[in-house]
């Protein structure tokens, strides 16, 4: 497999350590590189008396160097794989430090999959269902809390309500947290945020907060009745509340192969946590998933497929109504064809798709759509029903309209339409969409998931 130096520069755990691998990756720093399959190798002088030894797979992809940099894929790393990207190194016998990097690897691939193997442990039923009463337990708890307050705040109006300072409402958050109800924090914490100053294409603060409240309140009735729910509704309201889903559960879930485009990667932090999404769609299924892996500071997301690859193999979506979260199982990453985007449809097919999420899940804040053969333009005149003024962006065709959240991307958004008709995938939160990707003359173009540039990325 071959990655793009976007896609090289994605791996990057960070924006310092993006710009720093640009700095790394000119060939004369480099001395005794080579290649041996998909391993490539080379040394760079560093701040120490002996040069630094890095060598990478950007099949895998995994690398390592001899710097002291704590971050992976470190600078050099990046340097390294971006020099190849750029011009193929030559074929070489690998020198001993890289046989022994490879043996390393292969050993520990060799025991990772006789552990696989192995039967599992037999399960403490009476334990496990001890720590499944305890966790109930604390999440009734928060639940009644959380009603409480919901309650008090409604009370007290919406414009007392957007005078609190953000500590009022992380100390909720954090009680929730504490209450092992992290989904209902992350909204709680959120809520400020909606309070503060409308942004174009998106709601006037008011309405946005009483929204986000409603959802809460929405959320916390459906986790009191759990019990009148189908499996897979009440799975989805317990996804909501932040409810992990064991490994047990994940083994037995089917598996559901295709060619699954990777769309675009979106990245959101999480109190101390990087919350990476892959966007995928299926291109015989239409089906739509998200995976999300999570990284911290210096320790980023482990590799997945990246934006314009297929993965070729077969996904497993967690418990939930309508399904949507999924995780990788077998199979392989590869260059993907950009004619169209897999499973685009009309405007209004969006707008029913998203409705019907919101029958089934009324608590969803935003849902991923795809739009085929959509303009972009400036929308006429002020659009009520928004509440976004004049001189907001829209996207639309023959069945109505869009409007675009107000975005850094969105001036080069609309250079690479150029007024044709492109294809589309964004987040769509039933106000405005947030576009993450276009397909435009048989390109996709997506928006880096790092780095504050206003930039398209052409990643296939």
């Amino acid at each position: 497999m071959t990655l793009t130096s976007a896609q090289i520069l994605d791996l990057a755990p960070d924006a310092a350590s993006r710009k720093a691998g640009q700095d790394q990756a000119k060939p004369a720093k480099w001395s005794g590189t080579g290649r041996a399959g998909t391993m490539i190798w080379g040394e760079i002088k560093g701040s120490g008396a002996s040069p630094y030894r890095t060598v990478a797979d950007p099949a895998g992809p995994a690398s390592k160097c001899t710097c002291p940099s704590r971050k992976f894929p470190c600078k050099h790393a990046l340097g390294l794989m971006l020099v190849d990207a750029a011009a193929t190194l030559a074929e070489a016998t690998a020198p001993d430090w890289v046989e022994a990097w490879a043996k390393g690897r292969e050993s520990r691939a060799t025991a990772a999959e006789t552990r696989a193997r192995e039967p599992a442990k037999p399960v403490d039923e009476r334990a496990q269902a001890k720590r499944r009463q305890a966790r109930e337990e604390k999440v009734a708890a928060a639940l009644d809390e959380l009603d409480l307050w919901l309650r008090d705040l409604m009370r007290r109006g919406l414009a007392g309500a957007r005078s609190e300072p953000y500590a009022f409402w992380d100390r909720m958050a954090g009680r929730l947290v504490d209450g092992q109800a992290p989904g209902l924090a992350r909204r709680v914490r959120a809520l400020p945020g909606l309070a503060a100053a409308a942004q174009p294409g998106a709601l006037r603060p008011e309405a946005a907060l009483g929204l986000g409240l409603g959802r809460l309140a929405l959320l916390v009735r459906a986790a009191r009745r759990l019990d009148l729910l189908d499996p897979e509704q009440a799975a989805g309201v317990r996804a909501a509340l932040g409810s992990p889903v064991g490994a047990e559960e994940m083994a037995v879930r089917p598996d559901q192969s295709d060619d699954w485009a990777v769309l675009a990667h979106s990245v959101e932090e999480e109190d101390k946590l990087t919350a990476r999404s892959v966007w995928l769609a299926g291109r015989t299924t239409g089906a739509l998933a998200q995976v999300i892996d999570y990284g911290t500071a210096g320790a980023p997301p482990p590799p997945g497929p990246m934006p314009g690859q297929d993965f070729r193999g077969a996904l497993a979506f967690l418990p939930g109504d309508p399904p949507l979260r999924a995780a990788l199982r077998e199979g392989r990453a590869e260059t993907g064809s950009w004619d169209a985007l897999p499973g685009g449809g009309t405007v209004a097919a969006a707008r029913d798709g998203f409705a019907a999420v919101l029958a089934r899940a009324p608590w969803a804040e935003r849902w991923p759509v795809r739009l085929a053969g959509v303009r972009l333009g400036r929308l006429a005149g002020s659009v009520g029903a928004g509440g976004f003024g004049a001189g907001s962006f829209g996207v639309g065709d023959g069945t109505g309209c869009l409007a675009l959240r107000a975005d850094s991307h969105l001036p080069t958004l609309l250079a690479v339409s150029a007024g044709r008709p492109v294809d589309l995938f964004g987040l769509h939160d039933g106000h405005a969409l947030v576009p993450l990707a276009v397909v435009a003359g048989g390109q996709l173009f997506a928006v880096p998931a790092h780095g504050p540039h206003a930039i398209l990325r052409r990643v296939a």
